[in-house]
């Protein structure tokens, strides 16, 4: 999602009582036992991050597993609109941060984490995550060559695949054709001269039923896609993480907060909903 336009990340409730519990109930009781003693991550300095990422590994070996716990870990971090940049530029805020975040930041970070055994490997990984291949010499982290837009960043990620094109019946899939930071008025959205004509398949709402949701994978993420940004050149507006096709977690504006709700609850009560993007986490070795 594009990091400019993350005011657009309201429509939520406050956390449903029960929703964190459903999370740890495949976990071992020693791992919920772990978690339960670990501070919130917002709150560690990075040399406690350090000390908490190879027991993170060491106690769930399997990546989807970490993502679960880094998720529980994360929950009631600050939400800014701004969380994250390039460290200097348009956008100096650091490169990766754990004490803040957004929606797309959110999701990229956990992917940091994720696969990272210390504080400084995950800052490091972002230079893979959020921003496009270069020549070797070349300079990859900076504001014109950062993902802006998740619904590019999904089909073309190595750490991300899309996967609506796999649980939605072709009856269920629709698509848009849209060219990426181009306004209808031919302007560009950011200020780089950056554009991409791209389709993107996607699940309209009136498929979002708890059927199709029982067919999710354990962890997956979700794009939220809003009609009324198309004319921004832009395809997905608000996006977290969604467990066993049922708990939606993500850092929303309204709340000021990273949250846990009912995915379908959700969906219900966004009356901008126009349709979702299921994609998968890659664990890329």
């Amino acid at each position: 999602m594009l990091k400019r336009y993350l005011i657009l990340c309201l429509f939520v409730i406050p956390a449903r009582s029960g929703l964190i519990a459903q999370l740890d109930v495949t976990m071992l009781p020693e791992q919920k036992a772990w978690l339960s003693r670990q501070k919130k991550m917002h709150l560690m300095t990075p040399a406690e991050v350090d000390q908490l990422l190879p027991q993170l590994h060491a106690l769930f070996p399997e990546f989807n597993d970490r993502l679960r716990a880094l998720s529980i870990l994360r929950l009631d971090t600050p939400y800014h609109i701004e969380a994250i940049g390039d460290g200097e530029g348009v956008e100096p805020n650091p490169v990766f941060t754990i004490s803040r975040t957004n929606c797309t930041v959110q999701v990229l970070t956990n992917a940091a984490l994720a696969h990272a055994k210390s504080y400084a490997a995950a800052e490091s990984l972002m230079t893979f995550i959020n921003y496009y291949p270069v020549a070797p010499g070349d300079k990859a982290i900076q504001y014109e060559n950062r993902r802006h837009y998740t619904s590019d960043r999904i089909l073309t990620c190595e750490y991300y695949e899309d996967l609506s094109s796999k649980i939605a019946q072709y009856c269920e899939l629709d698509s848009i054709h849209i060219t990426l930071n181009r306004k209808y008025d031919g302007e560009y959205f950011l200020p780089i001269h950056w554009q991409k004509d791209i389709v993107v398949p996607l699940i309209p709402e009136r498929y979002i039923t708890s059927e199709l949701l029982s067919r999710l994978p354990p962890v997956c993420g979700v794009g939220i896609v809003r009609k009324k940004l198309f004319k921004l050149g832009i395809v997905v507006g608000h996006e977290g993480m969604v467990f066993d096709g049922k708990v939606f977690i993500h850092a929303s504006s309204r709340a000021g907060k990273v949250i846990a709700e009912d995915f379908l609850d959700y969906c219900h009560e966004d009356k901008q909903l126009y349709g979702i993007i299921f994609y998968l986490f890659k664990e890329v070795k």
